[in-house]
């Protein structure tokens, strides 16, 4: 068997990735969390170099985290300036695995940190709970690779000098209202970006490994808080995953309003409305499942429909003032023909966002196509020249009607 089998397996590499951080962190606490990566980094090159490849299939867990633990407790003792506590008492336990998955715990641990950015949180996540590479997020998240980077460093940094010296108990960790909401934007964060996958590599715009992970744990959170909020964000889950079968065809990306709605998953959407319970106080996530479940309740969307629709995204902007939920106003607004008001809040939108937005530009294009339809097509092909994932320019090329 060739060594391709275990990293083609990308959804095992990049859950046990999460699984085998979180267990060493809990183990051998925040001092140690670059030694931690290091650790998990060399124990998959050394399983490139064993043949046998039988062996790590079959108990392929347990053999990296041991393969990391061993890692680790050299690179501790080697460093014995830093290394507060004696390793000697970790050795004897060769036989450890990692079969609890503390990665929701270490997202709450993470969520608790204090003095890091919600942005910040979720790079640090990205990376370290669900295994993507700082060039994997540089891609998903339209930021530089080195901006990630050292936002990630600066996080590290800061984990270890609230803990240093102290235990990370993951296991015993109970979470405030605080720190569940921070999950939620993580889990949040994760699932877009797995969702709306802008890597220039990718075949497609879905990354399914991202989005199960991020809802297998928001299910495990509203499992234990039973929030009201959680049990929303994953309707809003539901609901787009049950869409994700009919966004590429042939592999061609298909705009929501084009789809064969005979693909979309009716299981899925079931849990949707399953999960969808009107909370005491509206937040954000229920409203977000509330508005994209109308429009896949109604196939021929009527003027009637899309004024429901704005009122909505009224009640959003009461709820939610970020620059993505009032750009999706904004498109709605343009539907029942109010434009000018539209491109009204898109000129203050625009002062709060990177120049040259890509999904700010391609609102503002779609708004503009029917009375300034140069302006628009100049949009559209800025966009295009600064795209460099296939299938996106091709969706460009061939539904927009404009040219390079």
């Amino acid at each position: 068997m060739g060594n391709e089998m275990f990293f083609g397996e990308e959804k095992n590499y990049r859950a046990l990735y999460g699984k085998l951080f979180a267990a060493l962190l809990n183990k051998f606490g925040a001092d140690y969390i670059s030694e931690i990566e290091d650790a998990i980094h060399n124990s998959l090159l050394k399983s490139l170099k064993i043949r046998s490849q039988d062996t790590i299939l079959n108990n392929m867990e347990n053999w990296l985290f041991i393969v990391a633990r061993n890692d680790l407790l050299n690179q501790i003792k080697k460093d014995k300036e830093k290394n507060s506590f004696s390793a000697q008492h970790m050795e004897g336990s060769a036989a450890e695995s990692c079969q609890t998955d503390l990665r929701l715990q270490t997202v709450l641990f993470i969520s608790a940190v204090e003095n890091i950015s919600s942005q910040a949180k979720i790079l640090f996540a990205l990376k370290d709970i669900f295994g993507l590479s700082i060039s994997e997020i540089s891609g998903c998240t339209l930021m530089g690779k080195e901006a990630v980077y050292k936002s990630i460093a600066r996080t590290k940094k800061n984990i270890r000098s609230q803990f240093k010296g102290k235990t990370v108990e993951l296991d015993s960790i109970a979470a405030v209202r605080e720190e569940i909401a921070m999950a939620e934007e993580i889990f949040y964060a994760v699932f877009n970006i797995g969702y709306d996958c802008f890597d220039e590599k990718a075949q497609g715009v879905f990354n399914e490994d991202l989005c199960l992970d991020a809802m297998a744990l928001t299910k495990l959170l509203y499992g234990r808080y039973k929030y009201g909020s959680t049990g929303s964000l994953l309707a809003l889950f539901c609901f787009h995953a049950a869409r994700s079968a009919a966004r590429v065809v042939n592999g061609r990306l298909i705009s929501f309003f084009s789809q064969d709605r005979e693909k979309w998953n009716t299981e899925l959407i079931a849990l949707g409305f399953h999960y969808l319970k009107k909370p005491k106080t509206l937040n954000r996530f229920y409203l977000e499942a509330v508005i994209i479940s109308r429009y896949m309740s109604i196939a021929e969307l009527t003027q009637n429909d899309w004024l429901d629709i704005v009122k909505l995204h009224e009640i959003m902007q009461q709820v939610c003032l970020s620059p993505v939920a009032r750009l999706n106003y904004c498109f709605c607004l343009a539907k029942i023909g109010k434009t000018q008001q539209a491109l009204q809040i898109l000129s203050q939108i625009e002062k709060e966002l990177p120049a040259e937005h890509i999904y700010f530009s391609l609102v503002k294009a779609k708004i503009l196509k029917e009375t300034r339809p140069e302006e628009s097509d100049d949009l559209f092909t800025s966009v295009l020249s600064k795209m460099n994932q296939k299938i996106r320019k091709e969706y460009l090329l061939e539904n927009e009607s404009v040219g390079l």
